[in-house]
């Protein structure tokens, strides 16, 4: 039995590196992942030595919109066509993510979240805006307190769709983050993510099965695996940054809450703290609906949206 065990033990990691080293390259070139997916309204500029990917539509009050960990701009694609008629709406990938590169020469000597944040700094003085709304989901939810927080007199109200924030050691387990963590792993992603393992990723983020559709699993997979953005992720998965909850009480803009109530990445619980924390926030928690409302119940989000927005007495 003991030998069997010690076989196991030593054949399996063998095995994996072989496979790691022997398989196809699935990392795709920045160029071919960016003539397929720019939209017509993309935009890029450049930022410290990378090029960074938004969209622009409409016009108004800027609406700044902000995606989670693994996602892109796209998971607000439906909210933004349907609020666009009324607002500003900017679509950003984050820097590592999408279309965007992180800027390499800070990666590791800089905390990701002060290379977001300067970022922001940047694309707000960049566009000109000194006044907005901001709305962001998950990691986008944290990155939008942040920025709420440095900018309190530029962020006029603020809307959290399923946002991290709370012991975010907890949150990284739950969303299975630890499985980017270890040496094998990212042995075995060196050559890119293959597109069963996306599929089984972000398969965790919504509620309803038919959403998972081919065409996004596809995207997905070929956003992760553009050249440098599933470094970044492994990095992100593996970083020990911890964000100071504490501070969200500081957070004194109409805020409002938006929760799925059968979120597995980041539980509905934390909806009830934010609202406890942030003071006059409101927060509505759908049921039948997983970690991402606005890709789920988008009709009922657009009208919670607007109305939220457009009340001139929160």
């Amino acid at each position: 039995m003991l030998k069997k065990i010690l076989i196991v033990i030593v054949l399996i990691p063998l095995l994996l590196f072989f496979y790691a080293i022997g398989r196809k390259d699935l990392t795709l070139p920045k160029a071919t992942v960016k003539a397929k997916y720019s939209l017509a309204n993309s935009h890029f500029i450049n930022w410290k030595g990378g090029e960074f990917h938004y969209t622009e539509s409409g016009s108004g009050v800027p609406v700044l919109m902000i995606h989670g960990f693994g996602g892109s701009n796209r998971d607000f694609y439906i909210l933004d066509s349907l609020v666009n008629s009324k607002y500003r709406v900017i679509r950003v990938d984050l820097p590592g993510f999408g279309l965007s590169d992180f800027p390499e020469q800070n990666e590791g000597d800089e905390k990701i979240t002060e290379v977001y944040s300067e970022y922001f700094s940047f694309l707000l003085d960049t566009l000109h805006i000194d006044s907005c709304y901001v709305l962001g989901n998950s990691l986008g939810g944290l990155m939008s307190v942040n920025l709420t927080l440095q900018h309190p007199d530029l962020v006029k109200k603020l809307i959290l769709f399923n946002s991290a924030g709370y012991d975010m050691a907890e949150v990284m387990k739950t969303a299975n983050a630890s499985f980017f963590q270890g040496k094998l792993v990212q042995l075995m992603l060196e050559k890119g993510i293959p597109k069963y393992m996306t599929a089984k990723g972000i398969g965790r983020v919504f509620y309803k099965a038919p959403l998972l559709t081919e065409e996004k699993i596809q995207r997905v997979n070929d956003f992760w695996n553009r050249e440098g953005n599933l470094h970044h992720i492994m990095a992100m998965a593996s970083t020990k940054e911890q964000f100071d909850e504490s501070l969200i009480k500081k957070i004194s803009c109409p805020t409002l809450i938006v929760w799925g109530k059968e979120d597995k990445i980041v539980n509905p619980k934390y909806a009830e703290r934010f609202h406890h924390d942030i003071k006059g926030s409101q927060v509505i928690i759908y049921d039948s609906c997983g970690h991402v409302p606005m890709m789920e119940r988008p009709l009922d989000v657009q009208r919670e949206v607007l109305r939220f927005l457009s009340n001139t007495t929160n």
